[in-house]
């Protein structure tokens, strides 16, 4: 079984309170500071789905829809962006269900905010 990943770096401002840093005292980020965030996208597929070419999608035509992904992630706040509270765990599986639709098998996407140094990632069993 093969497993494919693609990232991307980007920054994104998420526009939400922190209620943890409240708790301890630590000053609020401004919501319109951006976290640095990873977006990994993952497929699977087996042997038997490599065509004559040696694989099985055309990873080009994935980056071009990865990159157009972004863009929208990217645009406004995510508190702007989405009718819900968009925790990354929500906006994971938001993704998952968005990119679905056009990337066969696909496996997983993960948010990673590098800033803070935490991961969700949302997917198929």
């Amino acid at each position: 079984m093969f497993s494919i990943e693609i990232s991307r770096k980007f920054a994104v401002r998420q526009g939400l309170p922190s209620p943890a840093r409240r708790a301890r005292g630590v000053p609020a980020r401004s919501p319109g500071e951006p976290f640095a965030v990873e977006l990994r996208v993952g497929f699977a597929f087996v042997d038997e789905q490599l065509g004559e070419r040696g694989w099985f999608i055309d990873t080009d035509e994935l980056d071009s829809l990865i990159d157009a992904f972004v863009g929208e992630l990217t645009a406004d706040s995510w508190t702007e962006r989405f009718p819900f509270r968009p925790t990354f765990e929500l906006v994971s599986r938001w993704a998952f269900e968005q990119l679905a639709v056009s990337i066969p098998q696909l496996s997983h996407v993960e948010l990673t905010n590098l800033s803070l140094g935490v991961s969700t990632r949302y997917g198929r069993s």
